[in-house]
C-alpha cells in the first residue's frame, strides 16, 4: 500500500504538470473559473429558449444541478480517455509509461485525481453562479446530508471506474480513440437525464439508460439536494431503492472498469498498439 500511494502521488504530480503548465498559474485559474461560467450561461440561455412548460423553477434547478455534476464525466471519465491519446499521439511517451515502475493503471489513477479536482472547481462554480446570478436554491436538509454524501461517493467511484474502461478502449483502438471519447461524452449527456428526463427517450433507450449508474446518480442528486427528481419513472422509487440501484450499478462498473481495463491493456500489448500513432 505504501508503494502504491507513493506511485499514485508521483502520477498525480505529473498529471498536474501536464494539465496546468501550459500557462502561468493566474491565467490557468482564470481559465478554470471562466470555462464553467461560460458553460453555465450558455445552458441557461438554451433552457430559457424552450417552451413555457419547461420553464419552471423546479425543472430549471434540476437541469442546472445535473449539468454542474456532469463536469465529473467530462473532466474525469472522458479526460482519462484523452490522457491515453495525449501520451500516445502528442508526447509519444505511452510505451515508456507502460514499462515504468508506476505502470499505466496507477498513472491513469493519478491523472484521474487531477481531473476530479478540476471537476470539483467547475461544480462549485456552477452551483455558486446558479445561486448568485440566477437565484437558484439548494435546499438540502440535514436528513439528506448522509444520503447525499453517499450519492457523491458512489458517483465519483462510477466516474473513475468508467474512465478506466474508456482508457482501455483507447489503448486497444488507437485510430478510433478520439471518436470513442467524444461519442461517450455526448451519449452520457443524452442518455442519463442531464438535460431532459429519461421518460422522453424511446423505451429501448430508457432501458439502456437504466443500466448506467449516472442515471441514478443525477436523479439521486436532484432528490437529496432539491427534494424532487426529474423522471416520473424513477420518481415512484423510494430513496432506499434509488440508492440501492445506484450502489449496484456502481459496483458493476467498478468491476467492469478494473478487469475490463486490464483485459483491454493485454489486448493492446498483444496487438502492438501501445506505441501505434495515427498522426492525429
Amino acid at each position: 500500500m505504501r508503494t502504491f500511494v507513493t506511485r499514485l502521488r508521483s502520477a498525480t504530480w505529473l498529471g498536474w504538470q501536464l494539465d496546468s503548465n501550459w500557462t502561468d498559474p493566474f491565467l490557468f485559474l482564470v481559465y478554470t473559473v471562466l470555462r464553467p461560467l461560460a458553460t453555465g450561461l450558455i445552458l441557461a440561455g438554451i433552457f430559457w429558449a424552450v417552451g413555457s412548460r419547461a420553464r419552471t423553477p423546479e425543472a430549471f434547478a434540476g437541469f442546472w444541478l445535473a449539468n454542474a455534476f456532469h463536469n465529473f464525466v467530462n473532466q474525469a471519465l472522458v479526460g482519462m480517455g484523452y490522457a491515453v491519446v495525449e501520451e500516445r499521439e502528442e508526447y509519444e511517451t505511452l510505451k515508456f509509461v507502460v514499462v515504468s515502475p508506476v505502470g499505466m493503471f496507477t498513472y491513469l489513477a493519478g491523472r484521474a485525481v487531477v481531473k476530479l479536482a478540476m471537476a470539483v472547481i467547475g461544480v462549485v462554480m456552477l452551483l455558486a453562479i446558479g445561486a448568485w446570478l440566477l437565484h437558484l436554491r439548494w435546499p438540502a436538509t440535514g436528513a439528506h446530508l448522509g444520503p447525499l454524501a453517499l450519492t457523491l461517493a458512489l458517483g465519483v467511484a462510477a466516474t473513475v471506474s468508467s474512465g478506466f474502461l474508456v482508457a482501455g478502449l483507447g489503448l486497444s483502438m488507437p485510430r478510433a480513440a478520439i471518436n470513442v471519447n467524444e461519442g461517450i461524452m455526448v451519449g452520457l449527456y443524452l442518455l442519463c437525464g442531464v438535460i431532459f428526463p429519461i421518460d422522453l427517450l424511446p423505451r429501448a433507450l430508457q432501458n439502456v439508460s437504466l443500466a448506467l449508474p449516472f442515471t441514478y446518480w443525477y436523479e439521486a442528486l436532484r432528490r437529496f439536494t432539491l427534494g424532487h427528481g426529474a423522471s416520473a419513472r424513477l420518481g415512484a422509487w423510494s430513496d432506499g431503492t434509488l440508492l440501492a440501484a445506484l450502489a449496484a450499478s456502481t459496483l458493476a462498473f467498478v468491476l467492469l472498469g478494473r478487469y475490463g481495463y486490464l483485459a483491454l491493456e493485454r489486448r493492446a500489448r498483444r496487438l502492438g498498439r501501445l506505441d501505434q500513432t495515427t498522426l492525429f
